[in-house]
């Protein structure tokens, strides 16, 4: 059998809608063989079928690879559903690598993030999943283009978990079809500091970029909790505090961890929100 892992992804990263996103060091494991038919072990029920998107991803590696083979597949799922930490890319990255390695390593890396961003329909989850750190995305008439950006060694990562779910048709929803030119502009100007303030270590840059006018101001309305949860994380560590791709989760980028007393305000704030200190993952998606 061989073992992939899958790390998690933080897209947006603030003001860079549908195009920044980071990896994280929490995983989706797969071990898989081939079989003489599909067989999908240690899965929630509602995705133990055909449509299983590890399964259809397999198939749609194994059909550019020019195969059809079964699959087995034991799953050990880390990353939570439906919570913006990219457990979809997750899954369909893992299924092309499991097609690729299958089958004597037959796409390589760019391949495999052609159609897993094609599969996806944006590359801003994808591209961290399989390069790792933090990368910016983007499409044209040639395909899906991804590029990796530093990111200064003294930043720390933590996210916030809500034990609740925010699905990405509603998030996508929420926002108006259209922005003033003079919002447009600030977004671009906030995303370049921002981004300058990862690879500086630069606080006073990332406070400044971190203000965003394409989804924030409007998913926040979704996070009942999101002002409280800002504050008290902004307070305690000088650091920020963005949504985690359409929510619900939120992930704070400091120099330091909290507190122990501001991490018992956090829990207990509206609903149960799980607290994970997570590193970036460098290395993105790998085979053991």
């Amino acid at each position: 059998m061989y073992t992939i892992k899958t790390p998690a992804t933080s897209a947006n990263v603030g003001p860079g809608f549908d195009c920044l996103g980071l990896a994280l060091e929490l995983n989706n494991v797969f071990h898989v063989k081939l079989a003489d038919t599909d067989i999908l072990e240690n899965v929630e029920e509602r995705f133990n079928n055909q449509d299983n998107l590890f399964l259809q991803s397999y198939r749609r590696g194994c059909e550019k690879i020019g195969v059809s083979d079964h699959i087995h597949t034991i799953f050990q799922c880390n990353i939570p559903v439906s919570r913006g930490l990219g457990s979809s890319s997750s899954l369909i990255v893992g299924g092309l690598i499991a097609a690729s390695v299958l089958h004597n390593h037959a796409l390589t890396k760019q391949e495999v993030f052609q159609l897993a961003a094609e599969m996806e329909g944006h590359p801003d989850n994808v591209a961290p999943c399989i390069f790792g750190g933090l990368t910016a995305a983007s499409v044209s008439e040639e395909g899906f283009e991804s590029v990796s950006l530093p990111v200064h060694l003294d930043w720390k990562f933590t996210v916030f978990i809500p034990d609740f779910e925010v699905s990405t048709e509603k998030a996508r929803g929420i926002l108006p079809q259209g922005y003033p030119r003079s919002e447009a502009a600030a977004n671009t100007a906030h995303a370049i500091m921002m981004l300058k303030g990862l690879a500086d270590g630069n606080e006073r840059l990332i406070r400044h970029g971190k203000k965003d006018c394409i989804h924030e101001p409007y998913r926040r309305t979704l996070l009942p909790f999101f002002d409280s949860l800002q504050n008290l994380f902004e307070t305690d560590t000088d650091g920020i505090l963005l949504i985690s791709g359409s929510g619900s989760t939120c992930i704070g980028i400091s120099k330091k961890y909290l507190s122990e007393q501001a991490k018992q305000k956090i829990t207990g704030l509206e609903g149960s929100i799980s607290i994970r200190e997570l590193p970036l993952c460098l290395k993105g998606a790998s085979v053991l």
